[in-house]
Order: C-alpha cells, then structure tokens, then sequence
C-alpha cells in the first residue's frame, strides 16, 4: 500500500468514521500530530488539537445522530481531500440557538495534511449559512 493510499485511510477511516460517526474523541490524541491546527471558516485563529476536541464533543451533544457520508477522496502525497455530507438532526443548543428537532443536511470539503502517519493540519470549506437556514436560525433567500 502506497503512503498516498495509508494516508487516505486515515482520513476516511479514522477521521470520519471513528472520529466523527462513532463521536471517539479519544483517537484524536493518536490521530493527531502534537502540533495540529484546524482551520475554520469565521474563526480567526486556528484551532489546536483541544479545542477541536471541545468541538467535536459539542457537536455531539448538539446533533447527536450526525453522520458523514465520504462523497469522494483525492490524493496526493502527505495531503487528503474529501468531499463529504453531513445527516443529523439539531438536538442540542448550538451556538446559543436552543434545539430544534429539524434536520440538516450539508455538504463540505476538507483539506487534511498529514506527517509520519498523523493529521498536522485540516481546512475545513462549508456552508455555515446553509446550516443555519436549515435550522431556522436564519431566513432562506426566498423569505426575504
């Protein structure tokens, strides 16, 4: 198996089924690199391995039945692109926003780097009016 190939298992693999379908937050300390950053659209600083920790727990609580489905995955060398979607239904508050009970439906990319066999950095590109639309939180294009 190519290091392209083990690479891209550990992304799909790991990443979204064990990290985010089956909410093992405890991989995330052999996943990651010590010095992982995630990178989120409207925040302005990257996140290290902790607080991604903080938000993937959070995200439990607050769309616990959330499942990623990998749409398709290219790479090359140490770096892993996967464009997926995303199921779940809002349960929990979100952002100060209290549970709604309707569900989501997203899709998104994420660009994943990885070094001796580890994740060192994630770009994450998603709609987040999208999700907020979807539940309520803010009008569609049409209601206005």
């Amino acid at each position: 198996m190519s290091i392209t190939d083990i690479n891209k298992d550990i992304v799909v693999r790991r990443w979204y089924q064990e990290l985010w379908n089956n909410w093992n937050i405890s991989v995330t300390d052999e996943l990651f690199s010590d010095d992982y950053l995630l990178q989120v659209p409207g925040v302005a600083a990257p996140m290290n391995r902790e607080a991604t920790k903080q938000v993937v727990a959070a995200h439990q609580t607050e769309f616990p039945d959330l499942k990623h489905s990998v749409d398709e995955v290219i790479a090359e060398g140490n770096a892993v692109a996967a464009r997926w979607t995303v199921y779940g239904t809002h349960r929990g508050d979100f952002q100060g926003i209290a549970p709604t009970g309707k569900p989501v439906n997203l899709s998104g990319v994420t660009v994943h780097h990885l070094t001796k066999g580890r994740i060192s950095e994630t770009w994450l590109s998603v709609d987040n009016l999208e999700l907020l639309q979807q539940i309520g939180a803010a009008a569609q294009a049409s209601d206005a």
